[in-house]
């Protein structure tokens, strides 16, 4: 590769690490943790704002969290703005594998 391609490259994956990173954080607490448990395949956030995990061989569960709308609403958009998703009130859903980690996501906006 030619330097001007190993630039180009190592600044894509530097932006794109940020951008993750900032998903990351954006999601807060409760899901970064989530993310960072290597039990855990997916993160699901219900209309209603309650989150469930699903566990490698324990299944879905409720968390006990509920996330109000606006911030379950602001997690579904930069997940599918982060993973290029169209999401709307006629697409609510936002169903995705989340870059570095493989955890899937599953979101619905709120009604």
């Amino acid at each position: 590769m030619r330097e001007a391609e190993t630039q180009r490259v190592s600044s894509f994956a530097t932006v794109l690490d940020r951008q993750t990173r900032m998903l990351r954080t954006a999601m807060g607490p409760t899901i970064a943790a989530a993310l960072d448990d290597p039990e855990i395949v997916e993160v699901l956030l219900n209309p209603d704002g309650s989150l469930w995990f699903d566990r490698q061989g324990a299944g879905r569960a409720p968390t006990g969290e509920s996330l109000t709308a606006a911030d379950a609403e602001r997690i579904i958009r930069l997940v599918a703005a982060h993973m290029r998703i169209e999401v709307h009130a006629g697409a609510p859903i936002v169903s995705a594998e989340l870059p570095e980690t493989g955890e899937r996501f599953e979101g619905i906006l709120p009604r």
